[in-house]
């Protein structure tokens, strides 16, 4: 009787390892798992940061563009002007 008692404990002790064991495995994964959602979300985040910026940029260059092409419509706009008003003289 007292051989089969110690040999229920051991069983049970086994058990209890291997559950333990299972445990730190999941533990383990969803850690894992985890980090590669944070690092899916930062790295789609920084693409999608990337592109706000490189769309802004080109704004920027197309708000330049047509700024100097205004620019240079009203001094040829002057020019005429004061080519007009210099042969009235």
């Amino acid at each position: 009787m007292g051989g089969s008692m110690i040999e229920i404990m051991m069983l049970m002790r086994e058990e209890s390892k291997r559950k333990a064991e299972i445990r730190r495995t999941e533990e383990e994964q969803r850690r894992r798992d985890d980090l590669a959602s944070r690092e899916a979300s930062y790295l789609a985040e920084k693409a999608e940061t990337e592109e706000r910026s490189r769309h802004e940029k080109l704004e920027a260059e197309e708000r330049a563009r047509r700024d100097k092409e205004d620019a240079r419509a009203r001094t040829q706009e002057v020019l005429l002007i004061l080519g007009a008003l210099s042969k009235n003289d």
